[in-house]
């Protein structure tokens, strides 16, 4: 069986991701990581053929399910499902780094995660998520140009979408 290395971390976009459990580890049964969000981050609406959960831990997010006329907030304690393929994104509303507790099934999408993300080896590699993230920084030309092999669909205004191809 492969397995992931004890201490697996991803940047992915503007979150540390930290493998807790790997899709790997269960068969593709399913996936658990720590995602953890500056300020102000968080991933475009997008799809995905994964059902997820998250748990919040840390931080003041507002999450879009489905409807992006009608975001909602989430606290800590809270847990937000998002059924396979449902049209989804969050962010972290406050002003201080938010910490959720993912759980994928069947766990694919953590393979799009390694695709795209950087790997975290030392502390030089991590970010200060205290820090709002230059979204003007961001190269999303990877993570666009990767999702449709990982049946990831994003949804942004055409201009967004022409800007990065």
């Amino acid at each position: 069986m492969k397995t992931r290395s004890k201490n697996e971390e991803l940047l992915v976009l503007t979150d540390v991701i930290k493998v807790l459990v790997s899709n790997s580890e269960t068969q593709s049964g399913y996936a658990v990581f720590e995602e953890n969000v500056p300020p102000l981050g968080g991933p475009p609406p997008h799809s995905h053929p994964d059902e997820e959960i998250f748990y919040v831990l840390e931080g003041n997010f507002e999450f879009i399910l489905n409807n992006v006329e009608n975001p909602f907030k989430v606290l800590p304690g809270s847990v937000v499902h998002v059924p396979s393929n449902a049209i989804h994104t969050f962010k972290n509303v406050g002003n201080t780094p938010g910490k959720m507790v993912v759980l994928l099934n069947p766990g694919n999408l953590l393979d799009y995660f390694r695709a795209i993300g950087t790997v975290i080896k030392n502390a030089k590699d991590r970010p200060d998520l205290t820090l709002v993230p230059d979204i003007s920084q961001l190269d999303l030309s990877k993570a666009f140009k990767l999702a449709p092999e990982h049946n990831i669909e994003f949804f942004l205004p055409e201009v967004m979408k022409n800007d990065v191809n």
